[in-house]
Parts: C-alpha cells; sequence; structure tokens
C-alpha cells in the first residue's frame, strides 16, 4: 500500500474497522429516527459518528507525530473530545423544537441520540470496540424498544390512569 495510508499509531486496517462500525452504528441510530419521521435523517448520524471516529483518530496520530515536538506545540485529547462533543450539542440542539402551544418540546430524543452518535463515534475512533458496542446496544435499546413502549405510556397518561 502507498505511505499515503501509512499511520503512525493506527494501522490502516484498522483505520477501515473504525471508520466502517462508526458508519455502521450512525445508520442503525438514524434509521430508528427516520422510521419516526424526526427532524434529522439517518444520514447525518452517520456523518456525525464518521466525522467524530475519524477526528479521535486523527488525534492519536497528531499525538505519534508531535510526541518529540518542541513545547510551542501543545495537544490535549480531552479539548478535542470537548470541542467536538461541544460542536456536535449544537446540531442536536437544532432538532430540539419548543411546541407552539408552549406545552412541551419535541425533538428531545432526537438531540440527545445525534450527540450520543458522536460519543461513539469518538469511542470507536480511540479503538474502544467493546465500550463503543456496550454504548451502541444501549442507544438501539433506548431508542427502538423504549421507543415502542413510550406511546403506550403516553395514552395511559392521556386518560389519566
Amino acid at each position: 500500500m502507498p505511505t499515503f495510508f501509512d499511520f503512525d499509531v493506527v494501522p490502516v486496517h484498522e483505520v477501515l474497522i473504525r471508520v466502517a462500525l462508526a458508519a455502521l452504528f450512525g445508520l442503525v441510530l438514524g434509521l430508528d429516527r427516520e422510521r419516526k419521521r424526526k427532524p434529522i435523517d439517518f444520514r447525518a448520524f452517520m456523518i456525525v459518528c464518521v466525522a467524530t471516529c475519524i477526528v479521535a483518530i486523527m488525534a492519536q496520530e497528531l499525538f505519534a507525530d508531535y510526541r518529540d515536538a518542541e513545547n510551542t506545540v501543545r495537544l490535549d485529547f480531552m479539548r478535542i473530545i470537548e470541542g467536538v462533543l461541544t460542536g456536535i450539542g449544537f446540531l442536536g440542539a437544532g432538532a430540539i423544537i419548543r411546541l407552539n402551544d408552549g406545552e412541551g418540546v419535541r425533538g428531545t430524543a432526537t438531540g440527545a441520540s445525534i450527540w450520543t452518535s458522536g460519543v461513539l463515534g469518538l469511542t470507536l475512533g480511540f479503538g474502544f470496540y467493546g465500550l463503543a458496542f456496550i454504548g451502541f446496544v444501549a442507544m438501539a435499546t433506548i431508542l427502538v424498544v423504549l421507543g415502542f413502549l413510550r406511546p403506550q405510556l403516553a395514552d395511559k397518561e392521556d386518560h389519566g390512569a
């Protein structure tokens, strides 16, 4: 393979696995939101998850490239993570809509799940497959399984039960 794909920390096959898993996790979470006709479609979930995965891999590569550099170069993984999650928070906030009657909001699960998609991307990008898988299963369960229960609970609340 050409040196174009020569990484210092993460081998190219590992990059492909991480990015593919990020795309898959984002797809599944996004398809749930798409199926329920929510404001952010499945492609945005995939894009966020893949992009954050790439940022995490890039952070590792940057750290390796500049570990012996002068003190003028400072790399802080936590700042990278904070910046990414703050930016995605703005995207998620855009999915949250206040209802006209002022009695509630809509889109909170979508806003939270797009943010979590970014968290999963970062987790995969840093190579924590087990943690990412557990988080993914938890999110899929919350969105899909508990999503089926939500209308039933809302009906009971509406009828005073």
